[in-house]
């Protein structure tokens, strides 16, 4: 079986949509509050969770790594293939353009929940967006014990549907007020009008890696499952 066996499209063909982030980490306990030291990259434990991940059906190929920093330009098919993962001790973090969604699927959704199954003690944050013309994101923090924040939707055509109390969450991460000013999170605004992504990041704290050029990520070519590919070509590929 080929890397194409569930493309209906050639590798060369153009990306339309355009995509701002879809990563997935995961914090396992302890959860620092101050200066953190990342542990080392490990390159065998990130292939394993590739290939356990929820869109990944098999890993084709291990290219050179990458840096946390770095962003992959999504120009081709060919180019929705490529996952970076990163694993550094209690860290663990992944970008896949499958975890975009534009269909109603809510990918991230589904991921953190299988996830949350093998790791029921992380704490789970993820964040994906797609401008199709219109925009849609998909946001999560899964925190441990079960309390769950999700928001989804089409910003600017409706409110954001969301999961869970925004309010118990900020609560929970011992998020104050104050900080919430400092980031122009207002909670009491409509859901579309809320800045998800920066909660997010300030659910993982100083073990936000994202934006890192001292962080080393595993990069893999991938077959995505057949229910990713379907859902990507809907996304990536629209008109």
């Amino acid at each position: 079986m080929t890397d194409t066996a569930f493309w209906t499209c050639p590798p060369d063909r153009e990306v339309r949509g355009h995509g701002v982030d879809y990563t997935l980490t995961l914090l396992l306990p302890p959860f620092p509050a101050g200066t953190v030291n990342f542990a080392p990259h490990n390159p065998e434990e990130a292939r394993q969770f590739a290939e356990s991940f929820d869109t990944v059906d098999e890993v084709l190929e291990e290219l050179p790594a990458a840096s946390a920093a770095d962003s992959l330009a999504l120009e081709t098919r060919a180019d929705l293939d490529i996952i970076r993962v990163g694993c550094w001790g209690n860290v663990i973090s992944i970008t896949d353009p499958a975890l975009v969604d534009g269909i109603g699927d809510s990918p991230l959704l589904g991921a953190s929940a299988t996830l949350h199954e093998r790791y029921p003690d992380a704490r789970i944050v993820g964040s994906a967006d797609i401008d199709l013309g219109e925009y849609h994101s998909e946001d999560i923090i899964q925190l441990p014990g079960g309390l769950l924040l999700h928001a989804e939707g089409w910003s600017g055509v409706e409110p954001l549907e969301v999961t869970g109390d925004p309010q118990a969450v900020v609560r929970a991460l011992g998020i104050s007020p104050e900080t919430l000013v400092d980031e122009s999170i207002d909670l009491d605004e409509e859901s579309d009008e809320i800045d998800w992504r920066a909660l997010g990041r300030l659910a993982l704290g100083p073990c936000d890696p994202w934006g890192r050029s001292d962080l080393r990520m595993s990069v893999f070519r991938v077959r995505h499952t057949s229910g990713s590919t379907f859902r990507m070509q809907e996304a990536w590929f629209w008109n």
